[in-house]
């Protein structure tokens, strides 16, 4: 049978097609692609740095987390790092390198998981800059044609600057300066070989590989990069062996570049001033009144109080579970990182529940078995949770107690009582699981912590501190005709009492009768004069701390008193420059006096004996002179510490965000207390421990002429000017 011919014009249509099918997708390709001309001049965003009270850089506010570092300055022991670990032929390809994307593909099958990128350096930058994470085969090839493009318009240093400037790095930070910074605290033109390596090793899988969270994971991949340095020429054996040698010390925080509350509180004033995004715009000179060392401290005491309060209060919490099969894997892994963060008395670390024993359960931390202490049984086998090491017993098996969690919350402010200048600035637990900050926006109950400003307006009215009360159970009229009963927190009554001693013990039924003596009108007065702007009701339960008031108005109005009467505005920027050197804002220590000398002495006097023999005795034990107040509210929402020296005065407080009660007998005294202990122990070394001195003897006026008799004018704000 003779075949039929296919006819010349269907093969001429099916080429032709061909043709324009192939041409317009090279034009789409072509057109579609955005140009690489931008990573020409790729620059950093303006960097604005926040200094300490020292005059140092404390924190630094970049918009996208990033500081540019010229290539000159990147050593080239970290640029071989990188090159090792991601892409050893940079300087020999075009920008694709096929050889790599095989080899890549059989070491990923051999391994049974992701251990090399077939991606170049070129090709990475590509994906991060311009076309974004997106997989398709569309993107690979859009990714190619820009890879060539970019090599013929960049040199290859160019492109190298711009990865290493680029590259996510963890902890929120892009590029080799930031992530040098917050790892280690210093340069990127500072760190060693060794670190170099660990911070090549983050780029594969930052989540995975960062240091913080997996030490262990983060130690092999270090471990593959210096050996990849030595495969491929970049090091001799001698310095492998020095680099495996190496110790590194990881910082504890993020540095320069942490989210603090402090910091937060800067940078909201200054975008609420200055428009939102001026950060964007201009890089700014901020001269703060932090001292980052104290705001650490306050940092780490409310921390480790709260931690106390959830293992008194706290429920036990399960991680997640995991079935037998995943065990092996799971204490492996936390081996690795325990070898390099060893168990230390009181340290955490996950725990995999194996069987419930008499007592407790069998754990693993790590690959070791241990026991976990427990009267009660909640756990099941398989479940993971957090565990704090009490050692060992007699035959080195690893004692442990579980960790619980309550959800509390606490603040601490501390200031420099003569300038104003705040020092430490603590919101909360921790701002990166809520930056709402406590410290200078919760409006809180006071408690007994409001009940110096009364007794400061008795003084003010004659009153002194021998001075008889009587403490004894009064019922009162209250709104819409019912009565209430103020009693005290030990539910006994001392009967005659002087007003030292009512201070002292913190007697609730003496302070409502003081106030009833004296009047709501007067102390409003004193809230008015210590520059604390918020109303009062005009009921006599504000004596009980009813009013609603904020931790820094506290230690605003309490440092009044250290001071010896001088209302100080608290203050947090001393200068503000622009990136011209212009000044935006200059602030000094604001102050007016507000209390007469000597009665500030005498309250001084009543709050030594709160912290000597009274509610919070034992600050004695820091063996500096100290005064303060405890406080805890009603139905014990509110626990608070508000404490000074005659230098500094700081104000702790602990509480629930929800208004929930703290647990009975959890007072100021048992919560707040131990957390200015902790803060105070430190931070009154850097002061000599005066003591409270009475107001020097005012000199007799000079003699005045009788030629000429003048007569002084009243200076606004004096207390010895007559009233209008």
């Amino acid at each position: 049978m003779k075949r039929r011919r296919v006819p010349l014009y269907l093969f001429s249509l099916v080429a032709l097609s061909l043709l324009f099918i192939g041409v317009g997708f090279y034009v789409f390709l072509v057109t579609e692609i955005p140009s690489v001309k931008a990573l020409k001049d790729l620059t950093n965003k303006p960097v604005s740095n926040i200094y300490g009270i020292n005059d140092q850089v404390a924190y630094v506010v970049v918009p996208d987390n990033k500081i540019f570092v010229p290539y000159g300055k990147i050593p080239k022991h970290v640029r071989d790092a990188f090159l090792a670990a991601e892409d050893a032929e940079f300087f020999t390809h075009q920008g694709v390198e096929l050889k790599s994307i095989v080899r890549a593909l059989v070491m990923n099958v051999i391994h049974g998981r992701v251990v090399q990128g077939g991606s170049t350096i070129t090709q990475q930058v590509i994906k991060a800059l311009i076309l974004g994470p997106e997989k398709s085969m569309m993107r690979k090839v859009r990714e190619a044609i820009l890879a060539h493009r970019l090599e013929a318009y960049l040199t290859k240093q160019e492109i190298l600057n711009v990865y290493l400037n680029n590259i996510y790095m963890g902890q929120g930070v892009y590029g080799v300066e930031a992530a040098a910074q917050v790892y280690f605290g210093k340069h990127v033109w500072e760190i060693g070989r060794a670190e170099a390596a660990l911070l090549a090793g983050i780029v594969q899988a930052p989540a995975r590989y960062t240091p913080r969270r997996h030490p262990g994971l983060a130690r092999m991949r270090q471990l593959y990069v210096i050996d990849q340095l030595w495969k491929k020429g970049f090091i001799d054996e001698k310095k492998k062996d020095a680099m495996l040698k190496e110790k590194m010390r990881l910082t504890a925080d993020d540095g320069i570049f942490a989210d603090t509350y402090f910091k937060s509180a800067v940078c909201t004033y200054v975008e609420e001033k200055y428009g939102r995004g001026i950060f964007a715009r201009k890089a700014l000179k901020i001269y703060a009144t932090v001292d980052p060392a104290l705001q650490r401290l306050g940092e780490d005491a409310v921390r480790k109080g709260l931690a106390l309060y959830d293992q008194r209060q706290g429920a036990y919490a399960v991680a997640y579970r995991l079935d037998r099969k995943k065990w092996e894997g799971f204490t492996k892994l936390a081996e690795r990182d325990l070898a390099l963060t060893p168990l230390s008395p009181g340290s955490a670390c996950n725990l995999l529940v194996s069987e419930r024993l008499s007592g407790g359960y069998a754990v693993f931390a790590g690959t070791r078995r241990g026991f976990l202490k427990m009267s009660d049984f909640p756990f099941k086998p398989g479940d993971v949770i957090k565990g704090a090491y009490n050692g060992t017993d007699r035959k080195k098996t690893p004692l442990f107690s579980p960790v619980r969690s309550s959800g509390i919350e606490g603040a601490l402010v501390c200031m420099d009582v003569n300038t104003g200048y705040l020092y430490a600035v603590v919101g909360g637990r921790d701002f990166e699981r809520s930056p709402y900050n406590r410290a200078l926006s919760a409006k809180v109950q006071p408690g007994s912590a409001f009940k110096p400003f009364i007794y400061l307006a008795a003084l003010e009215h004659g009153y002194e501190p021998d001075s008889i009360l009587m403490d004894e159970p009064k019922t009162y009229e209250g709104r819409h005709g019912k009565t209430w009963s103020p009693k005290n927190y030990d539910g006994t009554y001392s009967g005659p009492i002087t007003l030292r001693d009512a201070i002292a013990y913190s007697k609730n039924a003496a302070t409502v009768r003081l106030l009833e003596e004296v009047g709501i009108g007067p102390v409003k007065k004193v809230l008015r004069d210590l520059g604390i702007d918020e109303e009062v009701e005009d009921d006599l339960s504000i004596a009980l701390g009813t009013s609603n008031l904020t931790l820094l108005d506290l230690v605003k109005g309490f440092s009044a008193f250290a001071n010896g009467g001088m209302r100080v505005a608290p203050v947090m920027m001393r200068r503000i420059e622009d990136d011209q050197g212009n000044v935006l804002e200059e602030r000094g220590p604001e102050k007016a006096s507000v209390i007469d000398g000597l009665i500030a002495f005498k309250m001084n006097r009543l709050l030594e004996g709160v912290t000597t023999y009274g509610t919070g005795k034992a600050a004695s034990r820091l063996g500096y002179p100290v005064a303060g107040k405890t406080g805890t509210s009603s139905s014990f929402y509110d626990a608070l510490f508000v404490g000074y020296s005659p230098h500094l005065c700081t104000g702790v407080w602990v509480g629930f965000d929800q208004r929930t009660t703290l647990g009975k007998a959890e007072s100021g005294g048992t919560l707040a207390l131990p957390i200015w202990m902790r803060f105070m122990a430190t931070a009154l070394r850097r002061f000599p421990p005066d003591t409270f001195e009475p107001p020097a003897p005012a000199a007799p006026p000079p003699e005045e002429s009788p030629e000429a008799p003048q007569v002084a004018a009243p200076v606004p704000g004096d207390a010895t000017a007559p009233a209008p």
